[in-house]
């Protein structure tokens, strides 16, 4: 039994739309704790992390991390045990390209992106 809620993040889940999915998980300074997604597609595909505090504008928007997202597997980004810090938000969303220009968005039911947050 965890006594210390210091440890507790808050979880989330998305399944993908036929779209980039452009997502902001919270609109205020936090903590990425853990992020984990599935890619069922045949080909690599991306997910990119922003700190923003409200959906990114994929494309313009310089994401502070990109996770490639392998062949039918898991990406998973390591983080430091104290969490990822996000001065303005936590937002999210999914591409077919690595580059920050790329906007062609993945298919619907594709993934699956799991994390937690404080």
């Amino acid at each position: 039994m965890v006594e210390n809620n210091d440890y507790a993040y808050t979880p989330g889940q998305l399944v993908s739309a036929a779209s980039t999915n452009a997502t902001s998980i919270i609109a205020r300074p936090g903590i990425l704790g853990y992020i984990q997604a599935s890619n069922v597609n045949a080909a690599v595909r991306y997910l990119k992390i922003y700190d923003k505090a409200s959906a990114p504008t994929v494309g313009t928007d310089v994401p502070k991390a990109t996770v490639l997202l392998p062949v039918n597997g898991n990406g998973i980004l390591h983080i430091p045990t104290a969490g990822m810090e996000f001065v303005l938000g936590i937002a999210i969303a999914l591409t077919v390209e690595a580059t920050v220009a790329g906007t062609t968005g993945v298919s619907a039911s594709e993934h699956v992106v799991n994390y937690g947050y404080k």
